[in-house]
This record gives C-alpha cells, structure tokens and sequence, in this order.
C-alpha cells in the first residue's frame, strides 16, 4: 500500500521589521491621523504632545523615524530639531502650517529629512515615509538597537557607545553608522560611492573626501597603528574593507 503523500511544508511568510516612529505634535487631530495610517502600515508608533514629553521619549529609546511639528507650545520646533541632531541620528520629518522657502532651507540645513506642509495628504505623507524608511534601510544599515563585537571591542548603537577594556567613548553618529556597516560586511570592499549614500545619505563626487576622513577617525579609535591598520583595509583603487577571519564580530 502506497502511503499518502505528507501535506506539503508551506514556506512561513518574511515578516518585515516594524519600524518605529515617534509623532511630535501639539494636535491631536494629527496625531490620531497619523498614528491610524502608519498603524496600518505595520510600524510602531508612539506621540508626545510638547517638546519636554519629546525629549524624555527621545531619551528612553530608538527611533527609525521622527516626525516633527514646526510649532509646539513649549518650544520652536527647529531648536528641537537642532537638538535632536546634536543627539541622535534618527531622520527627521518636519510637518507645518508654514510654507515659507526661507523657513524650509532653515530646517533642511539644521538636518531635517523632509519638510511635509499641513494640510496635507495622507497618502502623500506615507510614500514619504516609506520611501524614506527604504533609503535609510538601504541594504547596508543594520537595526540601530544592535549590540556589535568584534575583538575587544564593543559597539553600543543606541547609545554610540565604544567600549574597550572597561572605558567607553562616545562616536559621532557618522562614524557609528560607518563602523556598524563594516562589522556587518566584514570581508566585504565597500567603494565610496554606496558608503556614501549609506552613511551620509547623498551621492559620492570625486573630490568628496568625507568617508575617508571618517575611515581615518575611526582607525584613530579601533586601530593600535592607524597607519597599519589590521581592521580597516584600504583596498586601492576600490574602497575600504574591514578583516574577515577569527576577529570576525558577532551579534
């Protein structure tokens, strides 16, 4: 007698990482709106009223995405933004009433991703986002609440921390992005051109020399001879590649 055939093994669907975003928003009109649609679209999402419940949400956890009011009652919302800058590396979406060019190329250079003018358009607002989600992802960033090893050494993402024998330094949100990347593509060359939009999220030029002095930063912290280094390689002609082998980090 011929057994039945065993049910085939359906394949267990890919869950995508939720993201998760803090809404900063004096109204809460806005913020149920945009609670409901990024709810729908399978992220996280917590709010604060006023720049202080902000700061204190800021400071207890990571966030893949902030989305900002121009105006709230305790505080102008580009000098939050300036601090969340000097803090924190997550990426900033401004939402105002204000559709004044000056005040957008004062937010943009303080740091602001992307500037959304209210009223605005539910759907618009989440191709922004996603789409913004997307470029930050990119296939490079790991998630930013990772704890990376590699030899002595530990990197603390959520907090930018380096700890080394006991001490610990705090690295420039720069430079935690570009190590993260190497500790996760270790053996891998990485050219300037895709650490470029990866790191500091615009297109490498010839005469763009940011990411080797980011390189040069971080061999100064990591390396016991920045000028031999053993983790970070210079691969001529073609960028930078971090050791493979026994020193090989984990998560």
């Amino acid at each position: 007698m011929i057994p039945a055939p065993s049910p085939a093994r359906l394949p267990r669907p890919v869950r995508k990482p939720r993201s998760r975003i803090l809404v900063i928003d004096d109204d809460p009109v806005v913020r149920v709106l945009l609670r409901e649609m990024l709810s729908a679209a399978g992220h996280d999402v917590e709010e604060a009223e006023s720049g202080s419940e902000a700061e204190q949400c800021l400071a207890e956890s990571v966030w893949d995405l902030i989305l900002l009011d121009r105006r709230l009652p305790d505080c102008d919302g580009l000098l939050l933004l300036r601090s969340i800058r000097e803090k924190y590396d997550s990426p900033v979406i401004v939402l105002t009433v204000m559709n004044d060019d000056r005040d957008r190329i004062l937010g943009l250079g303080l740091g602001a991703h992307d500037y959304i003018t209210k009223p605005f358009n539910p759907a618009e607002v989440s191709i922004r986002i996603r789409n913004l989600l997307r470029t930050r992802r990119g296939h490079l960033l790991p998630p930013a609440n990772r704890k990376l090893e590699f030899g002595p050494f530990t990197l603390l993402q959520a907090t930018r921390n380096l700890v080394f024998d006991g001490r610990t330094q705090q690295l420039a949100p720069a430079e935690v992005r570009l190590l993260a990347v190497f500790l996760t593509h270790v053996g891998e060359v990485l050219d300037r051109t895709v650490l470029t939009q990866a790191i500091l999220q615009r297109d490498w030029s010839h005469n763009d020399r940011s990411i080797d002095v980011l390189v040069a930063r971080l061999r100064k912290r990591i390396e016991k001879d920045p000028k031999a280094p053993d983790w970070i390689l210079t691969v001529h002609g073609a960028g930078y590649m971090f050791a493979p082998g026994d020193r090989t980090p984990s998560n």
